[in-house]
């Protein structure tokens, strides 16, 4: 963190009561579609009887997530992608446990993991230098190329 970033803590509770409300409504409408392609005529009501452990499943999993990158956040005092990644790998397990199998379990930690890690380290699909001024993005530019000379002879043109 540079000297004019100054980290703000994060509330674990609110975010996973956030999350997992929100991910319980995308589990309503993985319920929704469960139970529409049933082939017993249960009805309506089958969303919340017999799908209606999606809901949960979904609220969970999202809860997890947002309670585990808050948490982290908070312990490392940085809000950077290891939260993601952390907590990516956090319901990668829980997902994984549902199914009682270890190695899908592990297995979903590293590529869920994975997944969030990097999509938050690229900038959210807004890229690695979304936000930052002139001089930061030249001196991130210079950092990778293999010639910097040849940048600097490119932003004095």
């Amino acid at each position: 963190m540079t000297a004019e970033e100054v980290y703000h803590a994060k509330d674990p509770v609110n975010d996973g009561l956030k999350a997992g409300l929100a991910f319980a409504g995308i589990g309503f409408v993985v319920a929704a579609l469960q139970n529409s392609l049933q082939t017993e005529g249960v009805g309506a009501s089958g969303v919340l009887t017999k799908a209606g452990g999606s809901m949960a499943h979904f609220a969970l999993i999202g809860g997890i997530f947002a309670v585990t990158r808050a948490t982290t956040a908070n312990i490392r005092k940085s809000d950077d992608w290891v939260n993601s990644a952390a907590a990516g790998c956090a319901a990668g397990l829980a997902a994984g446990i549902r199914a009682n199998s270890w190695p899908l379990s592990l297995g979903a930690c590293v590529g869920i993991g994975t997944l969030m890690g990097t999509y938050e380290f690229t900038g959210r699909f807004k890229g690695v230098l979304h936000g930052k001024s002139e001089e930061e993005k030249r001196a991130w530019r210079r950092k990778f190329a293999r010639n910097p000379q040849i940048l600097e002879e490119d932003e004095s043109q």
